[in-house]
């Protein structure tokens, strides 16, 4: 068929981030973050010029929406600065996420007809959050992983590393506020903490159809990226204030 005379609607496709101000971007970046980063990094990953980005990040700190925290110097020069996102700034409102809010209309539909309908929720859930996990990697650019520590001979390879970093900016996205320690060797023991749940009322009434979708969304996106050797665990309403999702290599190695 001619593609000019298609019937029914377009397509439809996020407006991105031309509906962004470049505050709000370098604001949107840090949330995706880990770990605190340099100026150097959010130039990288949001492509703006430097100093575009500093007098955002400066704006942005005075607003108490960002902290900055000074790194000593290596040698001669001066300190560096390394930026994090506050509460406050995780909760100021931003333009929506499309992933976000496909997410949210996606889940709550299948999760009710799976928990009334499946012989088996769970592992059904498990198996279409991998599916979903996987489909979501696969449109994630790979060079918006943020950068890492250098890891002990006994982590994950760069490669590991890397895709862990683009889940769990993945999850960020969604809306599970993924916090995990500074340093590589407490981030094995201790896993990465998710502070917040996007579908928290429906994970508390059904958590063995929501949780099983989260564990496999972070199974399918890792396989994606080529970790598949990643053992995923996630102990869900485990502490006061956190689910905790531990990322472990075939062997028991930590990675997470």
């Amino acid at each position: 068929m001619d593609k000019s005379t298609r019937l029914g609607p377009a397509p439809w496709r996020p407006s991105g981030e031309t509906d962004q101000s470049p505050a709000e971007r370098v604001l949107a970046a840090l949330a995706e973050q880990v770990r605190p980063i340099t100026t150097a990094d959010l130039v990288g990953v949001l492509g703006l010029h430097a100093n575009t980005v500093r007098a955002h990040l400066q704006d942005l700190v005075g607003a108490g929406l960002v902290a900055m925290e000074t790194v000593p110097p290596v040698g001669r020069g001066r300190p560096a600065h390394r930026y994090r996102i506050t509460d406050e700034g995780r909760a100021a409102p931003r333009v929506s996420d499309p992933t976000f809010t496909e997410y949210r209309g996606l889940t709550t539909a299948f999760a009710t007809y799976l928990a009334s309908r499946s012989a088996d929720p769970s592992e059904e859930s498990r198996q279409i959050g991998r599916a979903w996990g996987a489909q979501l990697a696969a449109a994630q650019p790979r060079t918006t992983a943020s950068p890492q520590t250098d890891s002990p001979s006994s982590g994950p390879s760069s490669q590991d590393a890397a895709s862990i970093d683009l889940v769990v900016r993945l999850l960020a996205r969604l809306g599970f506020t993924p916090v995990s320690p500074e340093q590589t060797e407490a981030v094995a023991d201790e896993g990465i903490a998710l502070r917040t749940c996007p579908l928290l009322e429906l994970a508390e009434e059904m958590p063995h159809v929501i949780c099983q979708v989260h564990q496999g969304l972070v199974e399918g996106a890792l396989d994606q990226y080529g970790s598949g050797s990643t053992e995923v665990e996630l102990r869900a309403f485990s502490e006061p204030g956190a689910c905790r999702l531990h990322l472990r290599d075939g062997q028991g190695t930590g990675r997470s």
